[in-house]
């Protein structure tokens, strides 16, 4: 345990950041007993981070550009609420040394590093070259200021690919591409560059050598402003996707006590040479044996849980301490590892997408608080509405025990009892992850979820099984007249083919499926059904149906329970819970998990839209909602088969539309700025060239 410091001498913070950080500084502040003062945008009045604060001020409209980052408006709002000192939290201008510049001229105090050294390891460029001038380590590649892509080119080709193109300023994966060989390197120059300029307002990017299988180990270091520095141990934060992190621990389960003693001497000789005071975090990647300098973060990290678990230390209240002027009251040998702590991500994003970012209201959200050792980190709430503007991040929740292996249990236990409703997340694919045995033995890299996730992985029950079982209750025509269960208003005889087997087409998360149910035998509540999506048969199996009087459901006037049981070859029978809503769908409860299952009439007008958006290859939809970036061609224009279209910008990301075959761009229906939906047609092809 370490010791506690004195109490601090500032009274009252504002926390010019949002979400789950936001929070986290604000409980902060209760413990210190601090007044907590939030800022928001118009489209979070009503946030968690607002409601968590003692006070709160409006600073502008939903776009970042316009509230968040508005650093001149925050400083005004700071004076206005008589406050001491400015944090910054992560991201927005965590790492802007001019907003911190600012902060300190207008006489508040700046939770943070100086802006001299921001400013130096802001710049990626800049940061290598002083690593490798302090003895550390750096992936070889090109840091120097000549941009020009034939330059770029040359450099790529001395380095050898595949080459990996970073932003030089910022982080979270923005302005980051992997280019495998000479004829794409133009193509994702253009896309690093524009991204870039777009997140940091600075274009500027280098190349290194991408390594295939490295691990990504970063080290948390704590300066003060009398030169003392130390280090808090490792994290391991290999599993990423978009090269932005999922799961974090403490410490990583490669690094050997002399592998510790290495990594964390180098990143302590970093901050000392540039003059690194607070918090701050240095990251390496680590491959064969090998660790290299990737780039320092100077603020507070996402994944610090881990290290406050692991450590039993508040990296926050350390940050206020030292922005305060306090020296270190921690020696180096003080620091020691109490357990070990796992964190994961929960995002409303789409797995089977890409992990595209979702928004949408969340109607449920219960978070399993009793188990032991258990903390959740949340920036949204029961109600609360995740929208398109910001992070989609709806919660950190870490686990910690004695060894990794216990905190990994409690994390299996955990996401099996946490339940989220309204919007799409990625709990199921988290479940999949912390049971997958490479990460129950340690073996993680970069590229983990590249090389074993395939989407619907993470679905323990296939979405086959579901519409199998769903089928039943909307096509049956003789389950409905015995009165027990409500017909289906779509299961009209058209439906049906006496004597034959009942097809029925169905959406269930935006896709159609093809179902035809045929009687198993002599049985009268059994069938057997054939599930296929286009061509590709996903299931052929029986299926069997039955009341459940006894459930609570059956007393609510709009659902009557049931139980589906579909029978797999060689597998357990799957048992999953029905309730019949009131809207004429089907509503399934598996595994804490609710679907949705809808037939898909061919003469609806749900139906004919899924035609035009989803089956017609020659009309591209918006994949997610969000602004439209660029338009990359017109009306007209001949195109060849993967040519980029459109770029859509959301949540801190860029997805490129691109066309699915050669031929002619008949209509292109959205401009760049405007606003589009999910399923909003981007562009109109015409027929394939043949």
């Amino acid at each position: 345990m370490i010791s506690q410091p004195p109490p601090l001498p500032f009274r009252r913070l504002l926390i010019a950041n949002r979400g789950e950080i936001a929070v986290r500084i604000a409980r902060a502040c209760r413990e210190l007993n601090i007044t907590s003062v939030a800022v928001y945008s118009e489209v979070d009045r009503s946030a968690l981070h607002v409601r968590a604060c003692d006070e709160a001020y409006l600073i502008g409209p939903a776009p970042a550009s316009e509230s968040y980052l508005r650093g001149d408006v925050i400083i005004d709002v700071a004076r206005q609420a008589a406050c001491d000192a400015i944090h910054p939290g992560f991201g927005f201008l965590a790492e802007n040394a001019s907003f911190a510049d600012a902060v300190m001229q207008a006489g508040l105090t700046w939770v943070g590093p100086s802006p001299e050294a921001i400013r130096s390891m802001g710049s990626k460029i800049e940061a290598k070259k002083i690593a490798t001038k302090a003895g550390v380590p750096v992936v070889p590649g090109y840091f120097g200021d000549d941009q020009s892509p034939a330059n770029l080119a040359i450099e790529a080709a001395k380095i050898g690919y595949p080459v990996l193109i970073k932003a030089s300023a910022g982080g979270g994966g923005k302005g980051m591409r992997v280019v495998e060989s000479a004829t794409d390197l133009r193509e994702g120059l253009d896309a690093a560059q524009r991204e870039a300029l777009a997140a940091f307002g600075d274009s500027t990017v280098m190349l290194e050598k991408y390594l295939s299988e490295p691990r990504h180990i970063e080290v948390q270091v704590l300066g003060d402003a009398q030169g003392h520095v130390i280090h808090l141990g490792e994290r391991e934060c290999s599993i990423q996707r978009r090269h932005q992190k999922v799961m974090e621990e403490s410490p990583s389960p490669v690094v050997t006590p002399e592998m510790r003693e290495r990594i964390t001497r180098a990143a302590v000789a970093l901050a000392k040479a540039a003059g690194y005071s607070n918090a701050g975090t240095v990251e390496f990647i680590y491959q064969d044996g090998e660790f290299y300098f990737l780039e320092m973060n100077t603020r507070l990290q996402v994944e610090h849980t881990v290290t406050e678990e692991a450590l039993d230390i508040d990296l926050v209240e350390a940050q206020l301490r030292i922005a305060a002027g306090e020296s270190l009251w921690i020696e180096q040998d003080e620091v020691e590892f109490v357990g070990s702590a796992i964190e994961v991500r929960l995002y409303a994003e789409d797995p089977e997408r890409g992990f595209l970012p979702a928004t949408g209201k969340i109607t449920r959200l219960e978070m399993p608080l009793d188990y032991p050792e258990v903390r959740v980190d949340a920036g949204v709430s029961q109600g609360d509405v995740i929208t398109p503007f910001y992070d989609p991040m709806v919660a950190k929740i870490i686990t910690s025990g004695d060894t990794r292996s216990e905190a990994l249990r409690r994390m299996r236990e955990v996401l099996g009892g946490l339940q989220i409703e309204g919007v799409t997340t990625n709990l199921d694919f988290l479940r999949w992850l912390v049971s997958h045995p490479q990460v129950d033995m340690g073996n993680l890299s970069t590229g983990f979820i590249d090389k074993y996730y395939r989407p619907g992985a993470f679905l323990v029950a296939p979405v086959a099984v579901i519409l199998a079982g769903a089928a039943v209750l909307l096509l049956s025509e003789d389950y409905g007249e015995t009165g027990s269960l409500p017909l289906s208003v779509w299961s009209a005889n058209a439906w049906r083919l006496a004597g034959q087997g009942i097809p029925g087409e169905f959406l269930i998360e935006g896709r159609t499926y093809a179902v035809e149910l045929s009687r198993a035998g002599d049985r009268p509540d059994t069938w057997q059904a054939v599930v296929k999506q286009g061509d590709n048969l996903l299931l052929d199996a029986e299926v069997g149906l039955g009341l459940r009087p006894e459930s609570e459901a059956a007393e609510t006037f709009d659902r009557v329970p049931a139980v589906v049981q579909v029978a797999l070859p060689g597998m357990p029978l799957y048992s999953i819970e029905y309730a019949w809503g009131a809207d004429d769908r089907v509503s399934i409860t598996w595994d804490r998990r609710l679907f949705l299952v809808q037939s898909a009439a061919p003469l609806s007008t749900e139906r004919m839209n899924i035609n035009v958006h989803r089956n017609d290859e020659n009309s591209l939809e918006s994949p997610m909602p969000g602004k439209v970036l660029q338009v990359l061609v017109e009306a007209g224009d001949h195109v060849e088969e993967e040519q980029p279209l459109v770029i859509i910008e959301a949540m801190k990301m860029e997805f490129m539309v691109r066309a699915p075959h050669s031929g002619v761009v008949a209509r292109v229906n959205y401009d760049a700025g405007e606003q589009v939906a999910v399923g909003d047609i981007l562009v109109e092809m015409g027929n394939p060239d043949k």
